[in-house]
């Protein structure tokens, strides 16, 4: 027993290469997931930077200077209502989307894989009570249960990211479910129950690794529903709160001024399809490269 534990390490370990190298070989075959990535890449250092990439003081007014056109007295992009440098507004409020979006799907991963495992891997009773409150949560309108949470909690972006996660929660608590009703009838887990492993250690060191796959497809995919799920809120109000701004609070404020400059809401409405059709572009080639056993015949050399 003691001899054959080394080389039963060596053996999973050299299957977990092998999986990595397939799943980086069919990952990098499609051309669109890596411009995917690149520009969800690009995002995020502008994020970060945005300091030092915007040209001009985001929330600086200048009331002589409303309503530039593009390319007009150094704004690139013109200005707002306000006088305000639209492209700089712009890389700042990259900023805030893209942390609504993390948030919003970290909410929903924290509540629901550890109810999914739970729900899964013990059944019964436990089970039946998780799916009916799954079931009860899912039956409303996504946006809706959200502008029902903000009304109880207040307008604000954490708030609203909050409502959003919670939306996300059944959705995980399923998918991970359902990952975890065929994982735990491998051979291995019931090797595991027989040699008197601890159910928590099954759980975090068997069951959880190989549910794993599935989650990173859906908080991709997940990612970009909460980006288009904080533009909505914000533009009706309900999430960032002046003087920050995110993408769809600044589409909120240029659809007011639509009539005197249609630009205003062109620029954050193609970020907001960019990076959402970047999320679900990635989400996709995850799903095509975490694929296993159908695919992984074809790719042995």
């Amino acid at each position: 027993m003691t001899a054959s534990t080394p080389d039963s390490a060596v053996t999973v370990a050299r299957v977990r290469g092998r999986g990595l190298r397939r799943f980086a070989r069919r990952f990098l075959r499609q051309r669109t997931a890596l411009v995917a990535a690149g520009f969800l890449l690009l995002m995020v250092l502008v994020a970060l930077f945005a300091d030092v990439l915007a040209p001009h003081d985001p929330d600086a007014q200048t009331l002589r200077d409303t309503l530039l056109s593009p390319l007009t007295d150094g704004h690139v992009l013109g200005t707002d209502e306000l006088g305000r440098d639209v492209l700089s507004r712009l890389i700042h409020a990259a900023r805030v989307s893209l942390l609504a979006a993390v948030i919003a799907v970290s909410v929903g991963f924290v509540l629901g894989v550890p109810l999914g495992l739970i729900s899964g891997y013990v059944g019964g009773w436990v089970d039946t009570v998780l799916q009916r409150i799954t079931d009860a949560v899912m039956s409303f309108p996504p946006l809706i249960l959200a502008i029902a949470v903000i009304a109880v909690l207040g307008p604000s972006l954490t708030n609203a990211m909050l409502a959003v996660g919670l939306v996300f929660a059944p959705r995980f608590l399923r998918l991970v479910r359902a990952s975890v009703l065929s994982v735990r009838e491998q051979t291995y887990i019931e090797a595991a129950k027989t040699i008197g492993t601890p159910m928590p250690v099954i759980v975090l060191r068997h069951v959880l690794p190989n549910v794993l796959s599935p989650m990173i497809v859906q908080m991709s995919l997940a990612a970009g529903f909460s980006l288009l799920a904080e533009a909505g809120l914000s533009f009706l109000g309900l999430g960032v709160q002046p003087p920050d701004s995110s993408w769809g609070s600044m589409m909120g404020r240029a659809f007011r001024e639509l009539n005197q400059q249609t630009w205003l809401i062109v620029w954050p409405g193609l970020m907001i399809v960019f990076t959402v059709l970047a999320f679900n572009v990635l989400g996709d080639a995850l799903s095509d490269a975490l694929g296993r056993e159908i695919r992984e015949g074809n790719d042995d050399e």
